[in-house]
C-alpha cells in the first residue's frame, strides 16, 4: 500500500469540526460501507486503480494510484465537511486532486460529493 494512501486515510479518518460546543469526528469507512451509517454526514476512501507508471531498465520504476473520496450529507452543504475535506487533500496530494461530481441522490435524499485523488506508489 502507498505509504501517500496511508497518510491521506489516517488524515481522513482524523477530520474533526466543532459543533455546538461539541467535537465531532466525520464517521469514514474504507472501501464502502456494509450498511449506511446513521449520522448526517460521513464518508468513503477507496483507492481504486493504477493512473500511471513509469518505466525504466524493463521495469515499473514508478506508478501513480488514482482513488476517491466521497462525502454523503443530508445538509445541501455538507455539513462543513467539503472545505475540511478540500483542505486535507490540498495537504496530502497537492495539486493531485479534482472534485469529480456532486449531486443529491432522490432515493437516499443524501447530498453526494466526490473527489478524485492521486497518490504515488
Amino acid at each position: 500500500m502507498s505509504n501517500e494512501y496511508e497518510a491521506l486515510l489516517t488524515a481522513m479518518k482524523a477530520l474533526t469540526q466543532t459543533v455546538d460546543g461539541a467535537t465531532v469526528t466525520l464517521p469514514v469507512a474504507e472501501h464502502g460501507w456494509n450498511t449506511r451509517p446513521d449520522a448526517e454526514s460521513y464518508g468513503e476512501i477507496q483507492l481504486e486503480f493504477e493512473a500511471d507508471a513509469l518505466g525504466g531498465d524493463d521495469r515499473k520504476v514508478a506508478r501513480a494510484f488514482e482513488g476517491s473520496v466521497d462525502l454523503y450529507s443530508r445538509d445541501r452543504r455538507g455539513g462543513g465537511w467539503v472545505p475540511l475535506i478540500e483542505r486535507t487533500l490540498e495537504e496530502q496530494c497537492g495539486a493531485h486532486w479534482m472534485m469529480n461530481h456532486h449531486a443529491h441522490e432522490r432515493g437516499t435524499a443524501l447530498f453526494h460529493w466526490e473527489w478524485a485523488f492521486q497518490v504515488e506508489e
